[in-house]
């Protein structure tokens, strides 16, 4: 017998700590007394959820959370929940392609085993019909499962199900999609496939003037922009020209070393 067994098998302290909330597996978890004492409170965290070894789904409602002491070799303190469950017995499926359970909080699960181990369990909400006076809906909440904090539910195949015939209901590609493929736009979105191509029977006027062709040698060098070169006998074109430029000469601005 290991230590740690023998150590659980002399029982734990008759003292235990008692808590109104505990944080575990992502979630927050409350106990219903808690809640039931905040009568201004916006969300509700008692709903315990957790697989049993006989394959049957239990679901219940949190009631008191303890941390058992284990006194021996090694510090050992378990974090449990006291709950209500209800009977899995009375569980139903109405809605069994869409993964809906529906549960009664009035049924009680027969026998004395109210306690699991908080790492075991998961975090519901239970949410009654709206339509309470018809007959087979009245007494009866739908479970819906909670995600933990800060983590997505990760995608699988049973999440994602068509019917390949009339492609009725959603699917996903996992992997990406093989290959390539290109679409052409140009007569959808009436544009040139070449912005560079030219009308020659609407090329424009030739340009002729000296100074209009200085503007575009500098344009075609990448030194500015059309916005903002002014006129070559302006005062500001002499102040874009190069303080350290030893050959400037105000006398002579029109001096070939300048253009």
């Amino acid at each position: 017998m290991t230590a740690e067994l023998r150590q659980v098998a002399n029982g734990f302290a008759y003292k235990v700590k008692s808590f109104t909330s505990y944080d575990v597996n992502g979630y927050r978890f409350r106990t219903s007394s808690y809640e039931q004492s905040q009568p201004n409170r916006k969300t509700t965290s008692t709903g315990v959820f957790t697989a049993g070894q006989d394959r049957v789904e239990y679901y219940g409602r949190l009631e008191e959370i303890y941390e058992l002491s284990f006194h021996g070799c090694r510090p050992l303190n378990p974090v449990i929940f006291k709950c209500h469950w209800f009977d899995p017995a009375v569980t139903r499926r109405t809605w069994a392609s869409l993964g809906v359970v529906e549960i009664r909080q009035d049924s009680v699960l027969p026998g004395d085993d109210v306690y699991v181990v908080a790492q075991q369990a998961t975090q519901v909400y239970y949410l009654p019909y709206a339509c309470q006076d018809k007959e087979n809906l009245n007494g009866w909440d739908i479970v819906h499962k909670v995600s933990p904090h800060g983590k997505l539910p990760l995608p699988n195949n049973e999440d994602y199900t068509f019917n390949p015939n009339t492609y009725d209901g959603e699917f996903f590609q996992e992997e990406g999609l093989e290959g390539r493929f290109e679409i052409d736009l140009t007569e959808a979105i009436g544009m040139e496939v070449d912005n560079e191509w030219v009308d020659a029977g609407n090329a424009g006027d030739e340009v002729l003037n000296e100074k209009d062709l200085q503007m575009l040698d500098r344009l075609q060098l990448g030194q500015d922009n059309v916005d903002n070169i002014p006129p070559s006998d302006s005062v500001e074109y002499f102040d874009m020209i190069d303080s350290d430029d030893e050959t400037y000469d105000p006398a002579n601005p029109d001096h070939e070393d300048y253009f």
